[in-house]
Order: C-alpha cells, then sequence, then structure tokens
C-alpha cells in the first residue's frame, strides 16, 4: 500500500446505483479510511448514450443514505475538481493534443461498415481481430477538420509502443499483456468525448489517485491505462480488482436489475448498516467466524490483503436474516429513525408527524424483518373506515362460524370501556371466561371486522392504534354485512 492512500469511487451514471458498485464504494472507503487517506467521489459520464441526468444526484443521495460520506468531488468541491468528466473535456483535449504532438496517437476515419469488414475478415482467417496502424499515421488536425466535414467519422487512437505489460494487482497478482495481444485502441470518440481509459487515466493521476478498486471486469483492460499512464508520465496507481458478485443461480447480477439497486432495498426497509455489512462480506474476510460488524468496526478490520478472488453469491436470504436480527437488537430511537425514513419514500397512510404513535407501532411490530412489514400489518388502521375490503376467506372462517355474535355482544361492552390496555383486558378476558372461549374465537372476530382480514398486530395494540371511535365505527360496518 502507498504511505499516502487516495481511493475514489466514479460511477458511471448511467441508471440506479447497483449492489456491485456499492461494495466498490464500500471497499474504496474503508481502504482510504484505514490508512488515514482521502476517499473521492467522481462522475464519469463520458458514456452519453446511456446516460442519465437525475443519475448523480441519485448516487449521492444513496451514498449519503449508507453513511459513506467523501472528503473530495462531486457534490463536494475540492482543489482538483470539477469532478464530473464532461465538464472536463478541455483538461482531456489537451492531453490528446500532446499525445498527437509527440506521435504517440493518430487520427483514425473508419466507418462502422469498415471495422466490421476487417473484424469479419479476422474471423475468416481464425485469428483475433486487431487494427491495423495505417503506414502513415495522421496527426495532423486540419486533415482530421477535412474528414469530418465531408462526412467522415473522426476518432483519436493510441500508438501502442510495443511492450509487454506487466500490472499488479493485490488480490489477482501479476497479469501480463504480451505485445502482440495489444492493438491502437481509441482514446477520443466521434462525439469528442474520450474514452474511459484515457478520461479515467488523467483524472487519476491529475485528482492523486493511488489505489484503484474496481470490479474484475477491468482487469483486462488495465493495460491500456497502464500504457497510457507511461506515455503521459503519470505515476502507475496499484490495483485491487474485485470478485464478481452472482445471484444464487450463479449468474452474475445485472446493474440493469432494478431490485438489486440501492434505493429499491431502501425502499423495501432494509437498515443501511445492515447492508453495508452483508455487502463487506462478499468478497473480504475478516478471518474465524464474525459476520456482524458497525461501520466503524469494519473500519479498523479492513485490509485488502483479505480481499478474495472467489465469486460471492448475493443470498437474499441472508440478508433477510442479518436485517431481521439488526431490527431486534436495535434501539427503539434507532428504529425510529428508519421507520421514518421508509416512510417518507413510501407512499402509505400511515402518518409521519406523531413520534409517540411511530414508537408504539414499532413496539407493536416486535420481530419485524424490514419496514416494509409495517405497512403491510398496520396500514389498514389508517385508511378510511370505509376503504378497505373484507377478505371473504376470513370472514367465511372467523365470522360466519359465530364471529358476527360475539361482535354484536362486545360492541357495548367496548363502547362502555375506558380506552387503555388495562381496561380493554378486563373487557375482552372478562368476555372470554364468561363465554367459555379461547382468546382467538374472540380476538380474531374483532381483528378481522376492524381490518378486514386475520393479519395486524397483537388485539390490543391494534386497538390501541385505532382509537375508540373508528374501532366503533368499523365494527358497526361488519355488523352491517351480518
Amino acid at each position: 500500500m502507498p504511505s499516502t492512500v487516495k481511493t475514489r469511487f466514479a460511477p458511471s451514471p448511467t441508471g440506479h446505483l447497483h449492489v456491485g458498485g456499492v461494495r466498490t464504494a464500500l471497499y474504496s472507503f474503508l481502504a482510504a479510511r484505514r490508512n488515514g487517506g482521502t476517499f473521492l467521489l467522481r462522475i464519469e459520464d463520458t458514456d452519453r448514450e446511456r446516460h442519465v441526468a437525475s443519475a448523480p444526484d441519485q448516487i449521492v443521495e444513496d451514498l449519503r443514505w449508507l453513511g459513506l460520506e467523501w472528503d473530495e468531488g462531486f457534490a463536494k468541491g475540492g482543489a482538483n475538481g470539477p469532478y464530473v468528466q464532461s465538464e472536463r473535456l478541455e483538461v482531456y483535449r489537451t492531453y490528446i493534443d500532446k499525445l498527437l504532438a509527440e506521435g504517440k496517437a493518430y487520427y483514425a476515419f473508419d466507418t462502422s461498415a469498415e471495422l466490421d469488414a476487417m473484424r469479419e475478415q479476422a474471423i475468416v482467417q481464425k485469428r483475433s481481430f486487431h487494427y491495423p496502424r495505417p503506414a502513415s499515421p495522421v496527426t495532423d488536425k486540419a486533415a482530421a477538420e477535412n474528414a469530418r466535414a465531408v462526412g467522415k467519422p473522426v476518432v483519436v487512437r493510441f500508438m501502442i509502443p510495443g511492450h509487454d505489460v506487466t500490472i499488479y494487482d493485490h488480490v489477482f497478482g501479476n497479469t501480463t499483456i504480451a505485445a502482440g495481444e495489444q492493438d491502437d485502441f481509441i482514446i477520443l470518440k466521434d462525439d469528442g468525448f474520450p474514452t474511459y481509459h484515457l478520461a479515467n487515466v488523467i483524472d487519476d493521476g491529475l485528482m492523486g489517485v493511488t489505489l484503484v478498486m474496481r470490479g474484475q471486469e477491468f482487469l483486462g483492460q488495465s493495460w491500456r491505462q497502464s500504457l497510457l499512464r507511461e506515455a503521459m508520465g503519470f505515476a502507475e496507481v496499484e490495483y485491487a480488482h474485485l470478485p464478481l458478485i452472482m445471484d444464487m443461480a450463479g449468474q452474475k447480477l445485472s446493474k440493469r436489475d432494478g431490485a438489486v439497486a440501492v434505493d429499491a432495498f431502501r425502499s423495501e426497509g432494509y437498515l443501511p448498516e445492515v447492508l453495508l455489512n452483508f455487502l463487506a462480506l462478499l468478497g473480504w474476510s475478516p478471518g474465524g467466524d464474525r459476520e456482524k460488524f458497525t461501520l466503524a468496526e469494519l473500519i479498523q478490520e479492513f485490509s485488502v490483503e483479505r480481499l478474495s478472488k472467489t465469486n460471492a453469491k448475493f443470498d437474499r436470504q441472508k440478508l433477510l436474516a442479518f436485517n431481521t436480527e439488526a431490527m431486534a437488537s436495535a434501539s427503539e430511537d434507532r428504529l425510529l429513525a428508519g421507520l421514518k425514513d421508509y416512510l417518507a419514500i413510501n407512499a402509505t397512510a400511515i402518518p409521519t408527524n406523531d413520534d409517540a404513535l411511530l414508537r408504539r407501532i414499532i413496539r407493536a411490530n416486535h420481530g419485524l424483518r424490514t419496514f416494509a412489514d409495517i405497512p403491510h400489518k398496520c396500514g389498514v388502521l389508517f385508511v378510511g373506515d370505509n376503504d378497505y375490503a373484507y377478505d371473504a376467506k376470513s370472514v367465511e372462517k372467523v365470522l360466519v362460524k359465530g364471529g358476527f355474535d360475539v361482535l354484536a355482544e362486545l360492541r357495548p361492552m367496548l363502547a362502555a370501556c375506558e380506552w387503555s390496555e388495562p381496561a380493554l383486558t378486563a373487557v375482552i378476558d372478562g368476555y372470554c371466561q364468561a363465554k367459555t372461549l379461547g382468546m382467538g374465537k374472540v380476538a380474531q372476530p374483532i381483528r378481522v371486522a376492524v381490518t378486514g382480514s386475520t393479519i395486524s398486530p397483537a388485539i390490543y395494540d391494534t386497538l390501541l392504534i385505532l382509537g375508540k371511535a373508528k374501532t366503533l365505527a368499523r365494527i358497526d360496518r361488519c355488523l352491517k354485512q351480518r
């Protein structure tokens, strides 16, 4: 590891932030914090065809929800900005002009059809396709402008120097790409935007990045960036390429799968610290059997030497188990903050401005797996008294078979009852004893009457959250269905 560590997270804003990207951000954050270094956020938006205008701001919101705050970069500032690549085109153009002037790059004018023909010929000849460098590479800007004027595509290609490249990676060791496997690659596209390779190298160099952590799929491209650093005089960075994250069927998780986007897990009611803990273990091992860590503990334990080469599997059931355990052990204050965040981004009928009520709801939902369980069990308590349907099976099983009679007898007792748990307990327990009925034979008819189904919190919690007037109104509505 370098003595001064600077890492970066450099997402492409082409959609939602995927859990694979979060893991990269997390490991980069941990490596910087563990070594007293700096963590930078940069937006790499040179892929204009897939660019999503709202994505950068969503990335910021997702990272901050997770607690991964950066020291420098987009939405924060710093001495090395701007931190959005589309705002740095003049910087890239300066380096491209220098490469052209030094004979390390040249203009190319091949059409898509011409390139396709070259690739097809390589297939026919049963050889790998390598772009054929022209006998007299064009470096004159006027020639490029003339070609563009007559409708030809104009790109800039880097002229490989013709020597083997060895990349050392903290995870995968040495990888050597022989000179014969390389070819002149594009560094400036026809649309005037640099390719990933060029912009990435220039930005890392100018921004002082020393350790690059990214997905394993980028390892095979690293030779291009190494050659560009050599040509432009930037120091080589250290690498830690991360293993793939697979689903339980062994398929690579897709960035385009919205179900594995950060905001999806937030919307589903997961705790951000649980998601981070879970993702930390997908490619890194602390040693031993321990699995539960706070972010502060991850910082203390993390090291690149314990990163794995083995692909990890994203086990949703394990994540759910992690979350269930974390919610069971979390303080009520933490659960209150999490529930308010969940309600702020999800449309439910549950009010968000009554902390006392929300605390009661939390206590009534002991054992919840995610915050999404709360509206599933409690949401009906906050809709209009005529705005919920009766589940036909529940009506048949609970109400028709004696439940209506129970409600009719209990209704005046509840109307006369003080609305507190001790008083409700006395009334309902007393009725059960007088009628020699089990609690289920009494509680379930009340539950179906006031919620439409057999799903709700414990009956006393249900009645106390609902309130006396709404409880009686709903029982009256139910009895009219008799």
